[in-house]
């Protein structure tokens, strides 16, 4: 399987977090602060674990900014992607 681009990442991430807690891709934004979705640190590690799945990646590098948006969710997961 082909390792997904930035827009397909956000693409997959925004569907994941629709069906897993109801937040709708429209509000979803790659700009949009986690906190603002309502995503704790026990949702993030849920999404981590998903994404190690899905991709078959291991996140080593789990390092994100203080008031972390989807884009630094991408970002995380293509420096991971690129160290496999």
């Amino acid at each position: 399987m082909a390792k997904p681009d930035r827009k397909g990442i956000l693409s997959m991430l925004q569907e994941f977090l629709d069906e897993r807690f109801d937040i709708s891709p429209a509000s979803a934004k790659a700009e949009t602060p986690l906190h603002e979705l309502g995503l704790d640190s026990m949702m993030m590690l849920d999404v981590m674990l998903e994404f190690e799945d899905r991709l078959s990646i291991k996140l080593n590098d789990m390092s994100m900014p203080r008031d972390a948006t989807l884009a630094d969710v991408v970002t995380l997961i293509e420096r991971n992607m690129g160290s496999d």
